[in-house]
């Protein structure tokens, strides 16, 4: 009996160890249906693969919520915050995007453009077989043809003079655009074009247009000493550091950025109180009912013919994703500093999980 009383006992320290440590890990304050819901949702996701630090935030009826999970680094004990900094990997493009809606609605390019009007030299190659030209528009949607990337030359991060000679060498099999395929050379190409068009660096761009205008102090390509403490390492699968994504032609996705800017961002996004902003969303390519493309905005329909506009990012150790419901007025984004074969499925079933629970909330 004795024995019977001592393992029980044991066992419930053990419990007892676990729930605080495992209340240590997130600042979840457990008071609401969201919360409940976030918990239920991290508690699966953390369980899956070899988890770090996690920041979400939710925006819904005139509120904001954030919850942080997990650590900032493995072995640190330090909790994320709101103001932690991630890298957002392809979530920069709509950054990038919502630039050239700026540009067309200024009047400085059209969709319709042959991107060659805008670039140094001759590319007689940018052209499909049928003589058409590749328009900025393509680009926009990735149905350009473009290859994915031009990878790195000598472990290098690519320099401008690589990439426009790389894009030379560009061969468009196809007789027109008309097919998707994913591109991040089509987006640093669009960042290219940007600061030709007007004479500024890309991040002078994003800075006068989006950052600054919206007071998003925490989002920037790097980092004076005053936020440098907030700027996270991202990790792989095997929770090993990995190194940072390169800021030359940063189009395609080197923007870094935290939790609060990004309920920023995208509360911006929602509203679409200018003419840029809702040319952003312009459907280029597909159609709404079977998933189209905007600006980068993936835009479609849920279960329940709720409209969504969806955008994920990833680089080589971070993990994002960012949704927006118009009609229900909802923002949700996550951050994570850690990647693997689950981490983008994973995040995007938490997301999915926390939009169905917040949309029944009256």
């Amino acid at each position: 009996m004795r024995c019977v009383m001592k393992n029980i006992a044991l066992l419930i320290c053990f419990l007892l160890i676990s729930v605080c440590c495992f209340a240590q890990s997130s600042d979840n304050p457990m008071r609401s249906p969201i919360d409940s819901a976030v918990a239920k949702l991290m508690a699966a996701y953390m369980q899956e693969g070899r988890r770090v630090g996690i920041s979400i935030g939710i925006n819904y009826k005139g509120k904001s919520y954030t919850y942080n999970y997990g650590e900032t680094a493995p072995g640190s004990k330090k909790l994320p915050s709101s103001n932690s900094i991630y890298e957002i990997g392809s979530i920069t493009k709509t950054f990038t995007g919502l630039l050239i809606a700026h540009a067309i609605t200024e009047g400085k390019m059209s969709l319709n453009d042959d991107i060659r009007k805008f670039l140094p030299g001759n590319f007689p190659n940018l052209q499909y077989k049928n003589g058409g030209p590749v328009k900025i528009g393509y680009l926009l949607a990735h149905t350009a043809q473009f290859p994915n990337s031009f990878g790195n030359v000598s472990g290098k991060p690519i320099e401008t003079p690589t990439f426009l000679d790389s894009l030379h060498q560009v061969k468009l099999d196809s007789l027109k655009s008309f097919r998707y395929a994913y591109s991040n050379v089509g987006y640093q190409l669009l960042g290219l074009i940007l600061e030709n068009i007007y004479q500024k660096t890309y991040y002078q761009l994003i800075s006068q247009y989006i950052t600054s205008p919206l007071g998003m102090v925490r989002t920037a390509l790097n980092y004076s000493v005053k936020y440098a403490d907030g700027q996270l390492s991202g990790y792989d699968a095997n929770r090993e550091a990995v190194g940072n994504m390169p800021s030359t032609l940063p189009g395609a996705g080197s923007l870094h950025s935290s939790v609060s800017d990004m309920l920023k961002y995208l509360k911006y996004q929602n509203v679409e109180n200018n003419p840029a902003l809702k040319l952003s969303h312009r459907i280029i390519t597909g159609d709404i009912d079977n998933v189209a493309h905007a600006f980068q905005w993936e835009i479609g329909k849920t279960w329940n013919w709720d409209q969504y506009l969806r955008v994920d990012g990833g680089t080589n150790g971070f993990r994002s994703f960012c949704l927006i419901y118009p009609l229900s007025q909802i923002e949700i984004v996550i951050l994570s500093n850690q990647k693997d074969d689950s981490a983008g499925v994973g995040l995007y079933r938490v997301a999915s999980g926390i939009y169905k629970v917040v949309k029944e909330i009256k």
